[in-house]
C-alpha cells in the first residue's frame, strides 16, 4: 500500500502491484499528483506549481531514477526523512494503529464462520483508512511538532512514548 495525507484526509490510496521498484515508483507520484491537484484545484491551475511531499529514503522507490524523473515531471519536491523513521511518518507513528483497531472492531462484528477474500479485505481496508475523520487525521499529523522536538532532545535517536 501507496498512502499519504493530503489536505488533512488521507486521500492518497493504492495497491502496488509486483515488487515496490522504480516503475511502481514513477506510477505512485502520477496518481499522487492528479490527487493532490483534485485536492487543491486553485493551487493545480497555477503555472509551475510544485507540490511538497514528506517521505522517506528509500532507494528502490522514492530514489531511483524512475521515481526522480517522475518527482520532477509532476512538479514533487520533497522533504525526506531519515530511512527507517517511523517516528517522524504520521501514518507509521498513529494513524495505521487507528485504522488496525478500526478493522479489528469491524471484524469482531462477523458471522464466525465468514471468510473474506483477499479482495474484500483491500477494499475494506482502503474504505476504512479513507474514512478516518478528518479531525483524527490533522490531530495525528499535528503531533508533528512534538515529535520533533521530543526527536531533538534525544539527539537524533528513537523516542520512547
Amino acid at each position: 500500500v501507496t498512502a499519504g495525507v493530503i489536505n488533512g484526509r488521507i486521500r492518497f490510496w493504492r495497491y502496488v502491484s509486483g515488487n515496490w521498484n522504480g516503475a511502481r515508483a514513477e506510477e505512485m507520484y502520477k496518481d499522487l499528483a492528479k490527487d493532490m491537484a483534485k485536492a487543491y484545484p486553485q493551487h493545480a491551475s497555477k503555472v509551475g506549481a510544485t507540490w511538497s511531499v514528506i517521505e522517506d529514503n528509500d532507494p528502490t522507490g522514492y530514489k531511483s531514477g524512475k521515481g526522480m524523473r517522475a518527482k520532477a515531471s509532476e512538479g514533487i519536491v520533497t522533504d525526506d526523512l531519515p530511512r527507517r523513521s517511523p517516528d517522524l511518518n504520521v501514518l507509521d507513528y498513529s494513524l495505521w494503529a487507528l485504522i488496525n483497531k478500526k478493522m479489528r472492531v469491524q471484524e469482531a462484528a462477523f458471522a464466525e464462520n465468514y471468510i473474506e477474500s483477499e479482495g474484500q479485505f483491500k477494499a475494506r481496508l482502503r474504505k476504512t483508512a479513507l474514512s478516518m475523520p478528518a479531525s483524527v487525521v490533522k490531530k495525528c499529523v499535528g503531533d508533528m511538532q512534538r515529535r520533533c522536538r521530543l526527536i531533538h532532545l534525544a539527539n537524533g535517536g528513537l523516542i520512547v512514548e
